[in-house]
């Protein structure tokens, strides 16, 4: 069975001390390429539990420097904190989906998506409230299916039972339309992605889908007994269909990555690695994640590797 191979640089960021807004925790990062150049976006929370998205560049995929706050607080939308960042391109702008926070302490109906667009990562040229219903993990696909703009997300996920559910938008504009996602909502079971999984457990959207020669990869995370007892957090893969992503063409009958290294098993909290960001470069998948909810990680394998794995396996 194929495993991701944890890198000897991790943890690639840890909480920076003279940074108050970074100054606890540093995790689920996801990745982008922009030339020659590497930009990493990532969750940063300060002393007082308030979570912002850092921005941090690199010259390769397992090493990132100057980092900056990037996406802040502006609106009562994301008043009480952006969480989870995911970074896709798609066709020239970067989307930045992430959780956004609307009330103190945090509620079901106030944990929503919200996004942020940039060009080149200088700054963020706009921002948009995304979903109208408890959500978060949402993650664009990079190119259009069908002629059509697409997203995977989780739906009612702070509810039970969780969704992880697929959006496919005509223009732009829909994906941050309160019209469209009511009405999506009001069909979610239409929309629903059927991940095979216990009862007891939870899953949800890891890293945004990336395309292979054999279908979408998504890397998502699994959580056994989330309900019920002592949780076990493991990252797993599912190979998506490339013109019918509600199609699974196999999965992983094994976990990935589960929490074993120090970085992993002691921070925030215990024993978590989740799946935030995935790259390909060349031969080699990067899944980017956090580890005990307070550094940022990476791992990798052979993609064509992973896909021969567990192609056809459901």
């Amino acid at each position: 069975m194929v495993k991701l191979i944890r890198h000897p640089n991790n943890p690639l960021l840890t909480p920076d001390r003279n940074n108050e807004w970074e100054s606890s925790a540093v995790y689920n990062p996801s990745v982008a390429k922009i030339g020659d150049k590497y930009v990493m976006v990532y969750r940063a929370f300060d002393s007082n539990g308030k979570s912002t998205v850092g921005l941090a560049e690199g010259s390769s995929p397992t090493s990132f420097l100057k980092r900056r706050l990037f996406i802040k607080p502006e609106n009562n939308w994301e008043e009480f904190g952006c969480e989870d960042p995911r970074v896709v391109k798609v066709e020239d702008k970067y989307f930045i989906s992430y959780t956004a926070i609307s009330t103190w302490p945090p509620t079901i109906e106030g944990i929503k998506v919200g996004m942020a667009i940039t060009t080149d990562f200088s700054k963020v040229e706009v921002k948009h409230p995304v979903t109208t219903f408890n959500s978060k993990a949402l993650g664009f696909f990079s190119e259009k299916i069908n002629g059509k703009y697409a997203a995977i997300l989780a739906a009612d996920t702070d509810k039970k039972p969780p969704k992880i559910a697929l959006a496919y938008f005509d223009k732009k504009e829909d994906i941050w339309s309160e019209t469209y996602w009511n009405d999506w909502y009001s069909h979610i079971d239409g929309h629903v992605f059927n991940i095979p999984k216990r009862d007891e457990d939870h899953f949800e959207v890891g890293a945004a889908p990336v395309k292979t020669q054999s279908g979408w990869l998504l890397i998502y995370s699994y959580i056994e007994n989330y309900f019920t007892g002592s949780q076990g957090w493991r990252i797993e893969a599912v190979l998506l269909d490339p013109v019918d992503p509600f199609k699974i063409l196999g999965r992983t009958q094994e976990p990935l990555l589960y929490p074993i290294e120090d970085y992993e098993i002691y921070g925030n909290v215990h024993n978590i690695v989740f799946p935030s960001g995935a790259l390909i470069e060349g031969d080699d998948l990067f899944v980017y994640y956090g580890g005990a909810d307070t550094v940022s990680c990476v791992a990798s394998c052979k993609v064509k590797d992973l896909v021969a794995d567990i192609s056809g396996k459901l």
